[in-house]
């Protein structure tokens, strides 16, 4: 039997055990296909088995939480299919583009699924840029889209989302390629949502668009740049890149304070948002290589023949890196400010903020999990991207070098290099990476942090509207800082 057949044996017997409900058969085969020694398996073979798995996990799930509305924080068979989607996404070519279709569909339903909106949306694109008319990526964009308008707190892109979603579930149910019962879903979530969109809003010629005033090209450029890569703080940049959504206009709520209370989640927010704001700009401006910045000129470097880089523009991304990935820990900071957890402001970070005790044995705060606040949940989903020596799970494969390339920019030595040597590869007292490789993980990081802030901002949100409005509380409004105050 050929690797191939193999695999479609271990599939459809995953299969089996899903119609006949039985989670010892599934424990088994996830233990066949991770214990799998896979060293003459192709990539696309790979893929095909951590897809396959993924799958047996997502069943599991199933019997385990048959209520999808309510799971566990810790739901380590949630964790399992993420990670395993994203090695399959990662290894797989384009021999398959209905497998890949498959992959990136569920993906993006997983993250709708534990709150990460904002990063479903990418999944689901990728997925119709592939195949325009892949019914199950349509209509679960639709429901994703519903869910997400319920954490806008901007009634005019609040009725944007609904309306997109509603455009998305009505393509959906015209699709042949939905199974009958994703099909009735989608119907009923359509009817839900046409009892919030006013009549009169749908039969409307709405457009979206305006036209920039007294703007530079470069300006333009830049902005086009990021709009296109949905990296303003946003969440119209999640439908759209179109100029409409090329500011950065997502701020915390308005906030009830005491009447002696300093605005200090206003303030920290402010610093998060524009060292982000800094952070996607340097990274830009690291693309713009075209010449030699006057500032590398007549500076002594020695070259030892190891193909490394050095000048302004590889330091701008560097700056981008070690920025964005300081802001996670900043987001600890307010986090356990606001929700009053009571970690030491020394020892807290985006891993740890969530849990109130140390050792194996780690459980979430019970102000988190008693906080019944989608939006919390995401952003706590989202921290587990990131590895810490105290936890023994990441849901990204990528986590532990991007935190070691972390540690070595901060407090070791690291470079980039246009080639490997061969034979200094095994050297560990310097971190070696490729321009492109290292542009890629940087992206990356600003991506996930765009997605953080938006989701802080609803977090937040969905707590204020929880406070009540005594004699000793008055809610707190600002005015925003304008432009030309920036200098």
């Amino acid at each position: 039997m050929n690797t191939i057949d193999y695999l479609n044996e271990l599939g459809k017997k995953i299969e089996f055990s899903r119609e006949t409900n039985n989670i010892d058969s599934l424990n088994s085969l996830i233990k066949i296909g991770e214990t799998e020694n896979t060293d003459s398996f192709s990539n696309y073979e790979k893929s095909i088995l951590n897809y396959f798995i993924a799958n047996a996990y997502s069943y599991k799930n199933n019997l385990i939480h048959p209520n999808r509305e309510k799971f566990p924080f810790e739901t380590p068979e949630l964790e399992k299919q993420i990670t395993h989607l994203r090695i399959a996404i990662s290894l797989i070519d384009n021999k398959n583009p209905y497998l890949k279709c498959q992959i990136l569909t569920n993906l993006g339903s997983l993250f709708s699924h534990l709150g990460r909106v904002s990063e479903a949306q990418e999944y689901y694109d990728k997925c119709l840029t592939i195949d325009s008319n892949f019914g199950m990526a349509i209509g679960n964009k639709g429901f994703s889209l519903g869910y997400y308008s319920k954490l806008i707190f901007d009634k005019d892109q609040q009725l944007i989302f609904l309306r997109e979603a509603r455009k998305y579930l009505l393509k959906s149910i015209n699709c042949n390629d939905i199974y009958e019962e994703a099909k009735l879903d989608f119907q009923k979530h359509l009817q839900e949502l046409n009892k919030y969109i006013p009549k009169e809003y749908l039969k409307a010629n709405l457009k979206y668009d305006y036209k920039h005033k007294n703007k530079t090209k470069e300006e333009l450029d830049y902005r086009k740049w990021c709009s296109s890569n949905r990296l303003f703080v946003n969440p119209l940049n999640d439908i759209f890149n179109t100029e409409i959504v090329e500011h950065d206009y997502l701020f915390v709520p308005s906030m009830t304070l005491k009447n002696d209370e300093k605005p200090i989640y206003q303030s920290i927010f402010n610093q998060i948002k524009q060292e982000y704001i800094t952070s996607r700009y340097f990274f830009y401006e690291s693309l713009l290589i075209d010449k030699v910045h006057f500032a590398d000129k007549d500076v002594t470097l020695m070259d030892i023949n190891d193909f490394s880089i050095y000048s302004i523009h590889i330091e701008k991304v560097k700056i981008s890196f070690r920025m964005s990935y300081s802001i996670f820990d900043k987001i600890a900071y307010l986090i356990n400010i606001y929700f009053d957890l009571g970690h030491s402001f020394r020892n807290v970070n985006f891993r740890n903020v969530w849990f109130k005790n140390k050792g194996k044995n780690k459980t979430p705060h019970e102000k988190i999990q008693s906080s019944n606040n989608w939006a919390l949940r995401s952003l706590y989903w989202l921290s587990k991207d990131f590895y810490d020596k105290d936890f023994n799970n990441s849901i990204e494969p990528e986590s532990v070098d991007i935190a070691t390339i972390r540690n070595f920019l901060e407090h070791k030595s690291f470079k980039i290099i246009e080639s490997y040597i061969p034979n200094w590869t095994n050297q560990t007292e310097t971190y070696e990476i490729e321009r492109e490789l290292f542009y890629d993980k940087t992206f990356k990081l600003l991506k996930i942090c765009r997605s953080a802030l938006m989701y802080l901002t609803f977090s937040l949100h969905l707590e204020e509207e929880k406070k009540g409005k005594g004699n000793n509380f008055i809610p707190i409004e600002f005015l925003k800082i304008e432009d030309d105050e920036k200098i």
